[in-house]
């Protein structure tokens, strides 16, 4: 869960005990007997078969070949289109990198499928980040990659061993060689028989981190995935939606005073707009599977929802020790601590849920006026603002460059100068500029930016798409959405929803109804939230 980069060896017999960080460097341990003490020491469980370093072509490359490569085999299909190229016994022919360093040199002794696969993952580069990172900052659940399976990717059902490998990967950052002696000199491998003589001798130790697994005789067979059928478009029979961004404009009028702050003191103020009480349909048939079936919804009661995200300045209010910290840049970063999150204006992020209500509850006492993070429900009406597409503005391939900040051409910075803190290589190669985006759209900004640069949508919301993703109060339940079902009590023991995307998602993960949920208590490089306060008495 957290790293702390560094580590400590202990001889047999020796104590190993973890003064000097936790408590005085002149203090011993106080002698007490404890419930650790009180039995033999655990036995740690080999994982999957002998021990042995981690190599990608022998511990995951079956994985994809199983379950992926069947389609992803870079061969066109029908319509012209190429998937993506995942095959493992392919190797990179045209490698080159101007990032510092050029990857070691050693581009031909990468595969072609994970060259692609590793795009998905996202990790810290090389002498990244000095910081003491956050506690599951670089969890594969905030992987696109295992976002994707876990949601169910075109039928595509990974069997516990098989996911546990995808993990273990991202865990371990992505590696590929699994050994130095398979791919080094032999003054290398040498220096590793000498090695575990030593180990031998003076620990005991007899496993071997260089073993070769035999490489087995039978080609993995792809495991075609199950066809999942989707449920029947149906008829909702709504007469009243989806609705113009006049209709909604007018809708809203009707209420009167739709406008109105909350002071935080310090010049901080929260700008909320009321939104109109009204049914809709929740979900998408062109969303994942946790988007389906449509369920048709109403919205009771007008709600005020905040106009922007909960900035940096305005969550310190609440709680002045907070970071939201850096994100950090995928290669060196020389003096450079990575690309600044945390300006004032900039929405907060790594804040968990807990710390999220918490502050919904700080305000409500400050106020007089209860306030919560949005349902689900709540979150999809207000961001559709009378649209029953993907996005209030249009279709996921309709320019947002003016509507929302999401994964565009300016990812391109990730790989930059090693000196600068954004400067992009102006000759990247695809092995220096990797990370998914869509490059046909400019938005102007890399990552998150202060709330007001896009157009709101029809009921005066900005970034309801995009800049970055927002807490709800609902809990990750599957559909048909049904508030009576428990879902959107605090108690809840689920992981949260979260709505929305981010300047890291493409459009298709950023959509009115695109789903996805962390732990209550987790806090993600990219997530923050939005307020809102319900309408008494109407």
């Amino acid at each position: 869960l957290q790293l702390m980069r560094s580590w400590m060896t202990a001889m047999p017999g020796e104590v190993l005990q973890c003064n000097g960080c936790h408590e005085s460097q002149n203090s011993a341990a106080l002698p007490k007997t404890s419930l650790a003490l009180n039995g033999p020491s655990s036995i740690i469980k080999p994982w999957h078969g002998k021990t042995r370093g981690f190599d990608y072509p022998r511990e995951v490359q079956p994985v994809i070949d199983r379950h992926c490569v069947g389609c992803h085999d870079g061969k066109p299909l029908e319509d012209g289109t190429v998937t993506i190229n995942l095959r493992g016994d392919e190797m990179i022919k045209d490698f080159k990198m101007v990032t510092a360093g050029n990857g070691g040199g050693r581009g031909g002794k990468f595969s072609v499928g994970y060259a692609e696969l590793h795009r998905f993952v996202r990790r810290s580069g090389i002498e990244s980040d000095i910081h003491l990172l956050t506690p599951m900052e670089f969890h594969a659940g905030t992987t696109e990659l295992v976002q994707m399976l876990e949601k169910g990717h075109h039928g595509v059902k990974l069997d516990d061993e098989s996911m546990d490998r995808i993990i273990t990967w991202i865990d371990m950052n992505c590696p590929f060689h699994g050994t130095w002696g398979e791919n080094l000199n032999a003054r290398a491998k040498s220096q590793g028989t000498r090695r575990m003589e030593l180990l031998k001798l003076y620990a005991g130790i007899d496993d071997n981190p260089e073993y070769v697994p035999q490489a087995p005789t039978e080609p993995v067979e792809f495991v075609a995935p199950k066809p999942v059928a989707k449920p029947p478009a149906k008829d909702f029979g709504l007469i009243d939606w989806p609705f113009s961004a006049e209709k909604a404009a007018e809708k809203q009028a009707k209420l009167g005073e739709v406008r109105k702050t909350i002071d935080l003191g310090d010049g901080q103020k929260i700008e909320l707009v009321l939104i109109p009480a009204g049914e809709f349909v929740i979900g998408s048939l062109d969303g994942a599977k946790d988007e389906w079936p449509r369920t048709k919804l109403r919205v009771e009661k007008p709600f005020w929802m905040g106009v922007h995200e909960i900035s940096n300045a305005q969550y310190a209010r609440f709680d002045a020790e907070h970071d939201s910290h850096v994100e950090s840049k995928q290669a060196y970063q020389f003096g450079v601590h990575g690309y600044p999150m945390d300006r004032p204006e900039q929405p907060v992020v790594r804040v968990s849920f807990d710390r999220a209500t918490a502050f919904c509850r700080w305000l409500s006492a400050k106020s007089g006026n209860r306030m919560t993070l949005p349902t689900e429900a709540q979150w999809e009406y207000a961001a559709r603002s009378g649209s029953g597409r993907p996005f209030w503005f249009g279709a996921v391939d309709e320019d947002f460059g003016k509507f929302a900040n999401l994964a565009d051409v300016n990812i391109r910075k990730f790989s930059s100068n090693p000196y600068t803190v954004d400067k992009a290589y102006g000759n990247a190669t695809k092995y220096d500029d990797y990370m998914p985006r869509e490059r046909r759209f400019d938005d102007g900004v890399l990552l998150s930016c202060g709330g007001g640069k896009y157009k709101p949508n029809p009921w005066g919301l900005f970034d309801m798409h995009g800049n970055v993703a927002e807490w709800t109060r609902s809990a990750y339940r599957p559909y048909p959405y049904d508030a009576a079902d428990g879902r959107e009590s605090a108690t809840a023991p689920d992981r949260r929803v979260v709505r929305g995307g981010s300047w890291r998602d493409r459009p298709h993960r950023s959509t009115a109804s695109y789903r996805l949920a962390y732990e209550k208590h987790q806090r993600v490089f990219n997530v923050g939230f939005r307020i809102v306060v319900p309408v008494e008495g109407k």
